[in-house]
This record gives C-alpha cells, sequence and structure tokens, in this order.
C-alpha cells in the first residue's frame, strides 16, 4: 500500500470483501516537508470494489487487485491498465468472499504475487504478475488449502508466507522454477496475517479471537520435502504463541500486522472497528532459541480531528507499516472503517511513550506520535 521514496503515498482502496465503492484513493502521507503536508487526495476510478494494493518502492508501480478477476495498474494517479488474473473461484474467509484476495509487489524482482481462489487444486492460490516490460502472469500455483488473508515476501530466502484460518502456516520456495510448498499444521490457532523481519527470519502470524502471536524463526526451520506432488513440511523446534495480556481487547483480537523493513519494530491491530492497537519490538539477532518480542505496547488510537472515535478497518487488514524517506523512521499506517482517515503512528515514539503499567500506553498520547491525514 505505499510507495517509498522521495514522497510516501499511500494507494487506499475504498472497499473490501464485502463493501465498498470502485474507487482507490490515493493519499499523499508524506513529502520532503513532513507527515500530512501532501496535499489533497485524488480518487481513482475502477470498474470493479478493489480490496487490496501494493506498490513497488523502486519503480513507484502500484498494483490493486477486485474482488474479482481484475488487477489494476496505476502510476502516480494514473489508472494505466486493466488485466485479469486466472481466479477461477471464491475464497472464503471469516471477513467475506473473494476470488482475487490480496496482493503483495517483491521490489526486488518487480513482481507482484496475487492471491487467488481456484476451483482446482485449491480453494487458494498464488499467480505471479511479472511487472517488467509488457507486464505478463505465470502460472497459477495451488495452494491445497486457503491462502492467508495477507500474505508476505520473504525477498532474502525467497519465501512466500502464507499462515491461514485453518491453523496451517504455509510457506512457499519460490527460489526455483516450480514452486515448491511446505505446510506447518498447528495445533491451534485462527492465523490471519503474516508478517517477518527480514533481516533476522523472525516470521509472524496473528491469531484471530485472541492475544496471541505465532512467532517462528525461519533460519532454525527445518524443511522436509514433500513425495508425488504432495507439499513438504516444514517445523520449527523454537517456534511458539506468545501472549501478550494487552492486546486481548483488541476487536476480534490480533489480526493485522506489518514490520517496517529492514528494522525490528512492528504494529499489530484488531479489526472491523476499535481503537486499541499495539506495537512491538522483535528481538535483533536469531539463529537459537525461542524468539519473542522484547518489548510491545497496546495503545488508544485518539479521535480523528472530524470523529467522535478511531475505528478501525476491515478485511483484508487496513494496516502496513514503512520506513520514512525523510526522516529514516519507522512509521505504521492505520485506515479508519469509513475510509476518512489515515492514522501514521511512529512506532519507536510509542514504544518510548510514558506508559500506565508495562505494556500499555498512557493517555493522552504524546504529541507527535499519531498524525492523522484525511481522505
Amino acid at each position: 500500500m505505499l510507495v517509498q521514496g522521495t514522497n510516501a503515498t499511500a494507494y487506499l482502496p475504498q472497499g473490501g470483501w464485502e463493501t465498498g465503492t470502485a474507487s482507490i484513493k490515493v493519499v499523499p502521507i508524506e513529502t520532503s516537508s513532513g507527515l500530512g503536508t501532501g496535499g489533497a487526495p485524488t480518487s481513482i476510478t475502477t470498474a470493479n470494489i478493489p480490496n487490496s494494493c501494493s506498490s513497488n518502492s523502486t519503480t513507484g508501480e502500484t498494483v490493486c487487485v477486485g474482488n474479482n478477476t481484475d488487477v489494476y495498474l496505476i502510476n502516480g494517479t494514473t489508472l494505466t491498465s486493466t488485466l485479469s488474473s486466472s481466479a477461477t473461484a471464491d475464497e472464503s474467509f471469516s471477513g467475506g468472499e473473494c476470488e482475487n484476495c490480496g496482493v503483495v509487489v517483491d521490489s526486488s524482482t518487480n513482481r507482484a504475487l496475487i492471491t487467488i481462489g481456484l476451483s482446482s487444486g485449491g480453494p487458494g492460490g498464488f499467480q505471479f504478475l511479472d511487472l517488467g516490460g509488457t507486464p505478463a502472469f505465470e502460472t497459477p500455483i495451488p495452494a491445497g488449502t486457503t491462502t492467508s488473508e495477507n500474505v508476505s515476501i520473504d525477498p532474502v530466502r525467497h519465501l512466500v508466507l502464507s499462515p491461514n484460518e485453518a491453523s496451517l502456516y504455509q510457506l512457499v520456495n519460490i527460489s526455483t522454477a516450480t514452486a515448491a510448498l511446505f505446510n506447518n499444521q498447528l495445533e491451534e490457532g485462527v492465523l490471519d496475517s503474516a508478517a517477518e523481519d527480514c533481516t533476522t527470519g523472525v516470521a509472524l502470524a496473528t491469531d484471530e479471537g485472541t492475544g496471541d502471536l505465532f512467532i517462528a524463526d525461519l533460519t532454525q526451520a527445518v524443511f522436509t520435502p514433500g513425495t508425488d506432488g504432495a507439499p513438504g513440511t516444514w517445523t520449527d523446534p523454537g517456534s511458539q504463541f506468545q501472549n501478550f495480556p494487552e492486546f486481548d481487547d483488541f476487536s476480534a483480537g490480533t489480526d493485522g500486522i506489518a514490520v517496517a523493513p529492514g528494522t525490528h519494530l512492528g504494529v499489530v491491530t484488531g479489526e472491523f472497528g476499535g481503537n486499541l492497537e499495539g506495537v512491538i519490538q522483535l528481538p535483533a539477532t536469531s539463529g537459537t532459541g525461542t524468539p519473542a518480542v522484547v518489548d510491545y505496547a497496546a495503545f488508544t488510537v485518539p479521535a480523528p480531528p472530524t470523529e467522535e472515535i478511531w475505528s478501525q478497518g476491515l478485511d483484508p487488514h487496513t494496516v502496513t507499516a514503512y520506513v520514512s524517506p525523510n526522516s529514516h523512521k519507522a512509521y505504521a499506517v492505520l485506515e479508519n472503517e469509513d475510509f476518512s482517515y489515515v492514522a501514521i503512528i511512529d512506532i519507536q515514539g510509542m514504544l518510548s511513550a510514558p506508559r500506565t503499567g508495562a505494556h500499555t500506553v498512557t493517555n493522552p498520547i504524546p504529541a507527535g506520535i499519531v498524525t492523522f491525514v484525511a481522505e
């Protein structure tokens, strides 16, 4: 959802898996003059309701997907092309149904990965779109299960991270011409979203309805190839569910998650309303032991200027994280339920703010940590 460069701009689909309008809001959130200085938002009309967007931070091109098979390519504020994925069925999630269900761009390879519904080999799958030259779709990769509500790509280890609501954490090795699937069937967990600190290989998944996060160290993971075309398995003896009591009261538990690239800082949110969210600090090293969050804090998002209360957005989760091209700080970007504001959170600033108790930020939050930008 973010373009990183001289300016930082959020591309926000004004829909979701169930409701919305057929448009994408381009919201300048940062310029060289600072946060909230980018001017008025711009709307891009689309043929169908979009549900998610992702940008190549190197080229500035943005890819958004519709609830149907539409794939929208955007440069700046211009819709340059509408393509069709190979989705052949709906995937069903707790938040709705979709043919195209999400997208993430791998800037290192200039490819977009779209999660899609498949009538054969599904119910979910993955399809890459090569963005170089004339954009071209690659052959779909059947997942043999549902995909995650929000997948993540590790460009260092060439893995797709896809934890799903059936307690299955799937990894897809995309380093070879034929992708290899590896499943880790956990005993518990409604795994909602994926994130990773790619500098250390510490991988995460949220656990809907709880205050937990699943945490694994991919540098310790053991991969066993499958036979006769079946997926392989992966395990990590050091993985764990870590509980955060202050996150128990998130709306629908831990749902959305993002780690700011190149940092150990992340954000965790609920969904379908609520104003209680969290920030986390991950370990700076990996390779031994059981990975765990080093520090965390729950905080209450203040009310935006013209709203009575903050209400976190719907599925797929309206949250991302980026590193400012100006200040080099790690920021989380949240969107509210009625598409009226984005909240930009200084993650380290929130972790360093005064606390009531060990892991709850004191209200009111100090000035400068939360910046609202109107949509």
